[in-house]
């Protein structure tokens, strides 16, 4: 319980049960206004104990619950890209060659950027033209400028190199120590037993053509679908089931598992849909269609459209022609929320009546819940209070219950937070 005027914790209860909340309440008779969240149970609670308080419902809450159900109805409704259409007026004159180049760099490795940056650089190019032909960060572009080459050679190596290079150490100096063993005059079969290695490995470091580099470095490992790629692919471009697709190699010969040709499916349905070719950009701008993301469309039932940099307006009309379902959702969300922001109270039964009409279940369950507690979410309409320093308190809580390490009981929680919010230790 938080004090609304001093914004300072006033008590603490480890229950929801209503009668055990009813008499704590009832400990507090000075009561006049309540900002709580949905809960039915404290909603009955503060009726039993104050039926004279006016009970306000948590704005945030309303507006979570909406745009949740709502995301829940559209993920059923819309397919993870929407595809819409575009003219070619519409789009920058180096449009096309701006994707083509944008998915050729990004196909480049940093070492590989790296190396192109030098080699621009000494042409005169400009820092700025360079990260735009590189499609690249100019803070980027900046740490990799003041790099020595030494600096540069340490920073690009991956893990796995490093790996491979320690590694190759290692083995080169136990082929130096075995080759100084043989020096003193030792036996194949001497230097075995000294060093702990097999009498093959010594044979082998003795050998004049020895290299600590492994053979199969560099060598891209053979797969046992190797030969049905072609076959896979052609079948995935058709967009033929992975399950079927089995079925097919299988009659040609494939033993294998079929984890190992569901994870090729994934991955190339993955390649397929993020990292699109080249020509398959120019066939996109070619046929003037562009996808836009299910993510970026579910943001705009969170935020106005001018705070979605992801998406444009004339994007965001041709998503709604494209998607009535959307174009619905969208619609009532924030019919919603103008009535609240406006405290239009006598908008919220016209709002609930246009909303049911849907027909939509996540709709309904939402107005459901509102109709429950309709008192309480018309006062939050019409008064400013929330259920906010509630909300912020519990992390304050969270942060005294950590520092106590959970060695003591609620009581003792209590008394803690109560006695720092009469000193302020924590703000």
């Amino acid at each position: 319980m938080i004090d609304i005027v001093t914004h300072r914790i006033i008590d603490m209860i480890d229950s929801r049960d209503i009668n055990e909340v009813t008499q704590w309440l009832k400990s507090y008779p000075n009561i006049q206004f309540v900002a709580r969240d949905g809960s039915i149970a404290y909603r009955n609670a503060v009726d039993l104990s104050h039926p004279q308080a006016i009970q306000i419902s948590d704005r945030f809450h309303l507006y979570k619950n909406l745009t949740d159900y709502c995301k829940d109805y559209l993920k059923k409704k819309i397919k993870s890209n929407v595809t819409i259409s575009v003219s070619k007026a519409s789009l920058p004159p180096s449009t096309e060659s701006t994707l083509c180049k944008g998915s050729a760099n990004r196909k480049l490795t940093l070492h590989e950027k790296y190396q192109k940056i030098i080699l621009l650089k000494e042409t005169g190019m400009l820092k700025t033209k360079i990260c735009s032909e590189l499609n690249m960060d100019i803070r980027v572009y900046s740490k990799l400028i003041k790099m020595r080459e030494k600096e540069a050679l340490e920073y690009f190596n991956t893990i796995s190199h490093e790996r491979s290079m320690e590694k190759m150490i290692l083995k080169q100096e136990r082929a130096d120590e075995v080759k100084s063993l043989k020096q003193m005059g030792y036996s194949k079969r001497r230097i075995a037993k000294i060093t702990g290695l097999s009498t093959n490995t010594v044979r082998k470091y003795l050998n004049p053509d020895f290299t600590p580099v492994h053979a199969s470095s560099g060598a891209s490992k053979s797969s046992v679908l190797n030969p049905y790629k072609d076959f896979i692919d052609q079948q995935l471009e058709q967009g033929i089931m992975s399950s079927i697709i089995e079925q097919e190699v299988r009659m040609m010969g494939y033993s294998a598992s079929s984890s190992t040709l569901r994870h090729y499916c994934s991955v190339w349905k993955k390649r397929k849909m993020h990292n699109l070719a080249a020509p398959e950009l120019k066939e996109l701008v070619k046929n003037d269609t562009e996808r836009i993301s299910r993510k970026t469309i579910l943001k705009l039932l969170y935020n106005p459209l001018n705070r979605v940099k992801s998406i444009t307006s004339e994007q965001f009309e041709k998503v709604l022609q494209t998607c009535p379902a959307f174009a619905q959702i969208h619609k009532i969300v924030w019919e919603f929320k103008s009535l609240v922001s406006r405290k239009a109270v006598e908008e919220l039964i016209p709002w609930i009546e246009k909303a049911r009409n849907l027909a939509i279940k996540e709709i309904n369950s939402f107005i459901n819940g509102i109709e429950r507690d309709m008192e309480a979410v018309k006062n939050a309409i019409k008064y400013d209070y929330s259920n906010g320093l509630a909300e912020g308190t519990v992390n304050k809580l969270k942060v005294i219950k950590r520092i106590m390490y959970g060695r003591c009981g609620f009581e003792t929680l209590r008394l803690k937070t109560l006695q720092l919010e009469r000193i302020r230790k924590i703000n």
